[in-house]
This record gives C-alpha cells, structure tokens and sequence, in this order.
C-alpha cells in the first residue's frame, strides 16, 4: 500500500513554502490597500453603499475585513512569518536539545545540576511562561517587528528544547546499551566515532519526526498566544471605543486573534484565515505521520538495521 500521508504531507507543505515565498508577488493588491466606500446607482431600484467589510467575490476572493483590507492579501504577506517562525523556532530546539540529549546520553557521569533544571523549565506549560513574560513588550512595543519576532522566537526556543533534551536523551541512552556499542567501546572506539557511526544513523529518523512534531508544537503555541492577542511581531491596541487588537506582522494566528470576535457576523473575516492555520497543522502532521510510516516499514524490511 501506497504511503499517501506521506505525499498529501509533501505536496501540502510544498504548495505552502510556495505561497511563503512568491506570497508577497501573488497578492492580488499591496498590503497597504484599502477598499474605500462606494455609492452606486444602476436604476431606480438598484442603489445603495457598498462598504467594508465586503463579502468574498471576483475582487476580493476572501473577502475584506471592517476596513476594508484585502483578506487574501494580508495571508499571503503573514505566511512567512507564520512559517518561517515554526520552522525555525522548531529546527533550534532539535538542535539544542537534541546535542545535549546526545552528549549527556553518552557520558557515562551524571549530569548533575543540568536534569533538574531543564525538568523543571519543560514542566510548565510553554503558554503561561512567554505570555507573562511577553505581555508588557507586546502590546504597542517600541521594539520593531522583526526585533520583537526574534525575542519571541528566542522565548519559545527557550522554554521548548527541555523536552526534546529529555526525549533524546532517554533515546541515547538505551541505543548505547545495545551490545555492539559496548563491544565498539571495548575494541577502543572513542566517542566521537561511536556518535557518528552508531548513535545518529539510529537517531536520524527520530529526530526528523520530532522535528516535524515540533513545528506543529511551535505553531500551537502561536495559536494559543494569538487568541490571547500576543501577536508575532507585535499587537497594535487601539482604545476610544470597545479595543481592538491588531497584528503588525500579519501573521495567520494574530489575523486569527484579531478577527475572533466576526465569530458572529461576517463570518468569512474569520473563517479564511482560521482555513489556512489549520490547513498548515494538518499538512505538517500528515507529513509526520507520513514518516513514521516509511520508518515503520523499513524496520518490518530490515529489522536488524
């Protein structure tokens, strides 16, 4: 059978880098644009104002939102920050985790100090932790979007690698129990060998798994922090009336956070950028589940591999 997870995965986050890369060159109006109110007269009987928000039609594909921005236009210039930031925020923490979790996997001391620390920093939820830190720095920053972006990035890397260091860690340490590491070690391989010849061949699909899971990870933290208007790259707060809540990057959780309360009325305001976030979660767990599968079944072909 056919591993179809595994392409839909692939062909979903190809179509999404796409529309991250070349998005900015297909939207179909700048970023800036906004739909003023019109009046229109076709007859006596055929009259009346058109003004935002606009419901989706040959102009506006999604729509536009109570001001009259393009919502297509404003996904397509937010992807990348959506993610890049995933991708980039999840690659760092299998980085770092990952390198302590094979280093410390591989000492035969103790690594005292080091397990209790990261074992307390993973037992909090990751939410709680940026969202009090990242409350007073988001809203109106005087940072600029791409230096707010990268203290949020860093944040989430921070709180998020604990639990990859705990994974491969415990993974390192039963691969090096295996008897051909110990004869390896006995015959006088040192460690950089046994890393390199043994320890990662068996870790690299793991670790690719865990990468992908991660992304998804990274994404829902983003979510969550959306809802609660803590915006990658900063939220605009705007009083004299009920606050309004406004993403500086555009990113889809914080078009998603600022547009929540359209849950009622002008449903399209929140439903097409709702689509697109968890278009993107599922593409990425396709993909996970994919490579699970493909491992799955060269484990069943070569089982002493």
């Amino acid at each position: 059978m056919s591993n179809w997870r595994l392409w839909i995965g692939v062909i979903s986050i190809s179509f999404i880098l796409f529309i991250t890369l070349f998005g900015p060159f297909l939207a179909p109006y700048e970023k800036d644009y906004v739909e003023d109110t019109e009046y229109y007269y076709n007859s006596s009987d055929d009259f009346g104002v058109l003004s935002p928000p606009l419901p989706p039609s040959r102009e506006h594909l999604f729509g536009t939102d109570q001001w009259g921005y393009d919502i297509l236009t404003l996904l397509l210039y937010g992807a990348k920050y959506t993610v890049f930031v995933g991708i980039g925020v999840a690659l760092l923490r299998i980085i770092i985790g990952g390198a302590l979790g094979i280093w410390f996997g591989l000492s035969n001391r103790q690594h005292k100090g080091t397990s209790p620390s990261l074992g307390l920093l993973g037992s909090i939820p990751a939410f709680l932790i940026i969202y009090f830190l990242l409350i007073g720095i988001t809203i109106n920053p005087s940072l600029s979007v791409l230096e707010l972006v990268f203290l949020q990035s860093s944040l989430m890397v921070l709180v998020g690698f604990p639990g990859v260091y705990s994974a491969v860690f415990s993974k390192t340490n039963e691969i090096k129990k295996e008897l051909y590491i110990m004869a390896t070690k006995a015959l006088g391989a040192g460690k950089l060998r046994i890393l390199w010849k043994h320890i990662l061949p068996h870790l690299k699909g793991t670790l690719l798994v865990m990468f992908v899971k991660e992304i998804i990870l990274v994404l829902t933290l983003i979510g969550q922090l959306g809802i609660f208007n803590i915006l990658l790259g900063g939220t605009i707060l705007r009083l004299g009336g009920p606050p309004v809540y406004i993403s500086r990057s555009m990113d889809w959780a914080g078009l998603i956070g600022q547009w929540r309360s359209f849950i009622y009325d002008y449903q399209w305001i929140l439903y097409f950028p709702l689509l697109a976030f968890i278009f993107l979660l599922f593409s990425f767990y396709m993909l996970s589940r994919g490579i699970e599968i493909k491992q799955k079944s060269s484990l069943r072909k070569y089982p002493y591999i």
